[in-house]
């Protein structure tokens, strides 16, 4: 068996690339970009396939600038399985030409790590890639006990590495919560990890205060990256949510309610009502004496008064209010209204209509 070929692949995305960036980083440091060539392989045709493979034979068969030794991704391949950009006679060829230089071989000193969606185990690729190489499948449960216990496991390893302790009830409780899918359960141990500090025991009260339910949690990672300004973030889990059929007007809803999170904030933040203190995880917003009309219209008139936000949330939200200026989100807010009513009234479809509202929010002219 080769110590140099690695194919990962499964429908858990989060565990694929999580195991992948791992064999890479072992493979070739991060910061050593000489050493590593990055091939994008979401093909969408025979042609895009032709030349997401020949690029990848192409880098295999050329040596790292400064040296002999290069690994070569091949990332995100969508043409492995059964799908049907898989089923033209271009694919299919390309991906001869792969499985043949696999049989043969690689070049001296190159290492190919392949991930992918899925790959079709009675393929020729595949024997020749379990032939020769280290396999990694994380395909998802297909009974629900066994998802759930995947799961329990899956959560109980991300508590441990975060250097959290959480008992069998608390972990539980917590997908009970936030529900199955990997990259949610690890966002959401993240969360808990900053919102418990030092004190590094999880408790029931720790997963009600901070963790996203399972039907908020939709459209957290996606409001997220909005308010942190992050455009191609938001995209990409923007069509993973649009791929998982989350409605459209669901998502917006989302968004809308952050972005009027973020207004109050900013406001405050320009009003000097909302000011930063300490440092690194001492940090935290503060608020001051606000005037007493301020101080009504937020005890009555808000629906969610901002001050009674947990401090770690509060910090998080504020420091998205300070991304943007008052006129970015109203300009945000507007975007918001016209699309909202283009869902309703346009023939556009809903992924056209949702990713032109993120460009418009979060692009360079925005």
């Amino acid at each position: 068996m080769s110590e140099h070929l690695y194919l990962v692949f499964g429908e858990d995305e989060y565990q694929v690339s999580a195991k992948t960036a791992q064999i890479m980083d072992g493979l070739a440091p991060i910061d050593d970009v000489m050493a590593r060539e990055i091939i994008d392989a979401d093909a969408a045709n025979g042609d895009e396939v032709t030349s997401a493979v020949g690029k990848c034979l192409e880098a295999l068969q050329t040596s790292g600038l400064f040296s002999a030794e290069k690994t070569v991704w091949l990332k995100g391949a969508t043409f492995l399985g059964t799908a049907q950009v898989a089923k033209s006679e271009a694919a299919k060829t390309a991906v001869g030409r792969l499985a043949d230089l696999i049989k043969a071989g690689l070049p001296p000193g190159q290492s190919l790590v392949i991930s992918a969606t899925g790959v079709d185990k009675r393929s020729a690729f595949f024997k020749a890639c379990k032939a020769a190489g280290e396999l990694h499948e994380f395909a998802r449960a297909a009974k629900a006990r066994m998802a759930e216990a995947d799961a329990e496991q899956f959560a109980a390893d991300r508590f441990k590495m975060a250097g959290l302790k959480a008992s069998r009830d608390v972990v539980r409780a917590f997908l009970d919560r936030v529900g199955l899918d990997s990259r949610q359960i690890a966002s959401e141990v993240e969360k808990l990890a900053a919102y418990t500090g030092e004190r590094n025991t999880v408790a029931p009260a720790d997963v009600e205060a901070i963790t996203s339910s399972s039907r908020e949690a939709v459209g957290w990672d996606l409001a997220d990256a909005v308010g942190a300004r992050d455009l191609p973030r938001a995209l990409r889990v923007l069509r993973q949510l649009l791929f998982e059929r989350q409605p459209a007007f669901m998502l917006i809803r989302g968004i809308e309610n952050r972005i009027a999170q973020l207004q109050l904030l900013r406001e405050a933040i320009n009003k000097r009502w909302l000011r930063s203190q300490g440092s690194g995880r001492g940090k935290q917003a503060v608020w001051t004496d606000l005037p007493p009309e301020v101080d009504a219209i937020l005890t009555e008139d808000v629906g969610r008064d901002p001050r009674k936000e947990h401090p770690y949330r509060l910090l998080l939200l504020a420091e998205q209010a300070s991304k943007f200026t008052g006129k970015e989100l109203e300009r945000c807010r507007q975007a918001l209204v016209q699309a909202h009513a283009e869902l309703v009234s346009s023939r556009t479809p809903d992924d056209v209509v949702m990713e032109l509202l993120l460009v418009r929010m979060l692009g360079r002219s925005a």
